[in-house]
């Protein structure tokens, strides 16, 4: 099941303690054109909450969070195409594949009903 944080980024349980990560529709609209992904390096460890990558877009400079664990894999078709955060943030727009730390992690995060409800609160 995918969940969703508060800060706009989304998580697929894969199995076996591995996560995708990216951001959520609002999120990529928010940022408009994005022309930049700062992708983190394989192997690279992260603390909870802690910044995944950086997203340049023509109107801003935002971060895509993670929960702690070890980056094993990141989507490097957005080196040459950021721009599939824009046109596709929940399909092949992900930006990375965590080994969480510990899986029942994303228990605490919301499902998109949840996150739908905290959006529109704004």
């Amino acid at each position: 099941m995918r969940k969703f944080a508060k800060t706009h980024e989304w998580y697929d349980d894969l199995g076996g303690g591995k996560v995708k990560i990216g951001i959520s529709k609002h999120a990529a609209h928010e940022l408009s054109d994005v022309v930049f992904v700062e992708l983190p390096e394989v192997g690279k460890k992260l603390a909870d909450k802690q910044s995944l990558c950086v997203l340049e877009s023509v109107k801003a400079v935002a971060d895509a969070y993670s929960p702690a664990g070890t980056v094993v894999e990141v989507n490097t078709k957005l080196k040459d195409q950021a721009s599939l955060v824009n046109q596709d943030p929940e399909g092949a727009g992900w930006i990375a594949i965590v080994q969480v730390d510990n899986p029942k992690a994303l228990d605490e995060y919301l499902t998109e009903a949840d996150y739908l409800k905290t959006i529109e609160a704004h």
